[in-house]
């Protein structure tokens, strides 16, 4: 057969080569082999009717968490069960915790992700404990050089580094950060808004001074102190000095990064955003962000054609990221991955991150994707599930007298763990994940096997974060104990 796959009867948008109108996409070996009118099904191995639904390049989704506790146990679950093909995790790991977190899910999901590095060289973490917050290490902490090889081994996936607009961590960090960028050849990704204080020393506009052609600033229509605004309302000039001089804007609307006030001031000014991306966390899956296809939704009622929502999760960030070659397009020979979906009509409420909402007319909706050669239908409920979103700790023991649960490997393991971990200081989150990484290395288990006894006994659900900062975060006796009676 000529073809393998041939998708018919959608109403194609492909933003990248002009293509708005219902025709066919056939798939030979993975690869996309032709798109439009003169393709006949009777060539391939199978066929699949679309017809009434739209299909577009596989959505990529810039800004999500897949790391660290902000993030889900699955992340295919705001992935391709989304209709997101690519997602870039912004930020979850540092040059500390980089190779923790791509041993842990290489190959483990189907969904392709890459990621921004963090100029925090943890990563983010929250927690209640100092060594857990943003202010607990700074890339000072590390000599740029380290950052550098941390990416030299993983510059495949590695694609920017990323640093933020907090009053508490002052410009300096910022400057920090970049001189990293500079020295790993990678362009700089850029938060703004400060979500912790409201009121302080503002360096947005310095920040926005330090950006280049080829940089990028998230959370473009923030609310937050530190925003896009001056307390007129009116943009910052060195704003839109950075857009002119090419730098691009990123919705990452987030929890707390998206104001309807905000967007309309931004939007009345000529402000409007290069990507769309859901910042994407489990704080948030339940409400205001839900998914990508809602925040695309919320555009879509909001000024935005359909056409050019599409752009801003395709071909945008796929040209931003350096990915264009592999992702973005139906061009002819890229790697075929689509999102088939619905614009449905009814009464829906979209909120902002401020307690803001408004009604809209129209509902984006995934339906399946076709990624490398497989067809996923889309599904929220296993998204919605509170084991996946929810990161906690577990507050019994009843899972070490559980059979089943832990392996002989595993359960040697742990005690050997508990040894290992025992004399680290246990105020200072880097000891105790020095101290587990010894250990693995003394033991010879697989990184995600060995990982998993430490979610296995400590969480009510696997969460891919630092095992040694997670140690730390919780009662060293506790930790003791569940490891020792594993």
């Amino acid at each position: 057969m000529k073809y393998d796959l041939v998708i018919t009867g959608a109403h194609v948008i492909d933003p990248a080569s002009g293509t708005d109108r219902v025709a066919a996409v056939a798939v030979k070996d993975g690869l996309f082999a032709a798109v439009g009118d003169a393709i006949d099904p009777a060539e391939a191995e199978r066929v699949v009717d679309a017809s009434g639904k739209y299909l577009s390049p596989g959505w990529f989704d810039m800004h999500v968490h897949v790391y660290s506790n902000l993030a889900f146990s699955d992340p295919d679950t705001i992935g391709v069960l989304h209709g997101v093909t690519t997602m870039i995790d912004a930020g979850g790991s540092g040059v500390w915790t980089y190779q923790d977190y791509r041993e842990y899910w290489e190959g483990q999901c189907k969904t392709e992700v890459y990621s921004f590095i963090h100029d925090n060289p943890v990563g983010i973490l929250t927690g209640t404990r100092e060594d857990l917050g943003n202010r607990a290490h700074t890339n000072k902490d590390v000599p740029p050089e380290e950052f550098r090889d941390i990416v030299e081994a993983n510059r495949d996936r590695i694609l920017a580094i990323k640093s933020g607009v907090h009053t508490y961590n002052g410009f300096g960090r910022v400057k920090d950060a970049w001189v990293i960028a500079d020295m790993a050849n990678l362009p700089r990704y850029l938060h703004v808004g400060d979500i912790r204080r409201p009121h302080g020393e503002r360096f947005t506009r310095e920040a926005m001074d330090t950006l280049r052609a080829g940089d990028c600033f998230t959370h473009v229509y923030t609310g937050n102190w530190g925003g896009m605004l001056d307390d007129d309302g009116k943009v910052l000039p060195e704003v839109r000095a950075a857009l002119k001089r090419g730098v691009a804007s990123d919705v990452g609307f987030g929890g707390l990064n998206f104001s309807f006030e905000a967007y309309d001031a931004l939007m009345a000014q000529g402000i409007v955003a290069d990507v769309i991306s859901s910042d994407l966390q489990g704080v948030n899956v339940t409400g205001p962000c839900h998914s990508l296809a809602h925040v695309m939704s919320l555009f879509l009622n909001n000024g935005y054609a359909l056409n050019d929502v599409i752009q801003r999760v395709t071909i945008n960030p796929a040209k931003l990221r350096g990915l264009d070659g592999r992702i973005g397009s139906l061009r002819v020979g890229l790697p075929a991955r689509v999102t088939v979906f619905d614009v449905e009509a009814g009464d829906y409420t979209f909120r902002d991150t401020k307690g803001l909402s408004r009604q809209g007319g129209s509902m984006i909706v995934p339906r399946w994707c076709l990624m490398d050669g497989e067809i996923i239908e889309s599904d929220d409920a296993p998204g919605l599930e509170q084991g996946n979103w929810s990161f906690m700790p577990r507050l019994d023991d009843a899972v070490l007298l559980a059979p089943g649960v832990l392996d002989q490997e595993q359960t040697e393991f742990a005690h050997l763990l508990a040894t290992g971990v025992q004399g680290a200081d246990w105020d200072n989150g880097l000891a105790v994940q020095v101290a587990y990484k010894q250990t693995l290395k003394e033991a010879g288990i697989d990184h995600r096997k060995a990982a998993n006894t430490v979610y296995d006994l400590l969480l009510e659900s696997r969460f891919s974060t630092p095992p040694g900062w997670l140690m730390s975060a919780m009662q060293r006796e506790s930790v003791l104990h569940r490891l020792q009676s594993a």
